[in-house]
């Protein structure tokens, strides 16, 4: 590659592995790897010094693509370094003990991602149901124009939005209580209305057929106010990137 360009890494495997063909990158660029101290970095070259959102998404076909073969460990978006040789010294040769560690660490597990999203109107009218308060302030506004009772319509406001944040402490509590058993650990995302959860899981690749009999049976317990979304299994993009991220290269 000619001198100072610059090379995107989508992520770290072991060097020397069979690979299926990870086709093309960040602005279609090729997909290759640098080996070094057998480890491998997949990367291509970056023929810009800016990216876009539409890059993200090249971002994790590549890691996907590579997932198919083995172990990767996802490198953060956005990770750049000054050529070939830079990646092998500042990276791989930097960082050997650390990577491989990860890797071995890694290997045989997935990322199941759990997400539960509230059904406005499902979720509304159990808290009618179940909370006096709400139930009786919410009759005495009914035919009031809006801004008539601006203290009233607050404090209802206030009510419901106490009673979710109720609710989705219990919910995630039912989602972690019940999926986290069957998990190596497990991460939770901040959850803003309607989201209910936002959970990430590290599974045993064999074990990710008793995981997903386990999110169907959360689904039920949980209604019809929850619409479970249920993605993977994938790269473990919210763990072996957590901890790469405070790496002095990163």
């Amino acid at each position: 590659m000619a001198e100072g360009e610059l090379v995107y890494v989508y992520g770290i495997s072991a060097a020397s592995r069979e690979r299926t063909d990870l086709q093309e990158g960040i602005a279609g660029a090729a997909v290759r790897p640098v080996e070094h101290v057998g480890l491998a970095a997949l990367t291509s070259r970056l023929g810009r010094d800016s990216l876009s959102p539409k890059d993200v998404r090249a971002h994790w076909r590549v890691l996907e693509r590579a997932f198919a073969d083995g172990t990767v460990l996802p490198l953060r978006f956005g990770t750049v370094m000054e050529g070939d040789d830079a990646v092998r010294e500042r990276l791989l040769g930097a960082n050997a003990e650390r990577l491989s560690a990860l890797l071995r660490d890694m290997t045989g597990l997935v990322q199941l991602n759990v997400k539960g999203l509230y059904q406005e109107e499902v979720l509304l009218r159990e808290i009618v149901r179940a909370s006096p308060d709400v139930a009786a302030l919410r009759d005495r506004l009914r035919g009031v124009p809006t801004g008539a009772a601006p203290s009233e319509q607050l404090r209802l406001g206030q009510l419901v939005e106490a009673e979710i944040e109720r609710r989705r402490a219990e919910d995630t509590a039912i989602a972690r209580d019940r999926l986290e058993p069957l998990a190596v650990t497990a991460r939770q995302d901040e959850a803003r209305h309607p989201v209910a959860f936002d959970l990430a899981f590290l599974v045993e690749g064999a074990g990710e057929g008793r995981f997903s009999e386990a999110v169907s049976d959360l689904g039920s317990r949980l209604g019809e106010r929850v619409r479970i979304r249920y993605v993977g299994p994938m790269p473990p993009f919210s763990f072996a990137d957590t901890e790469l991220r405070s790496e002095a290269w990163a």
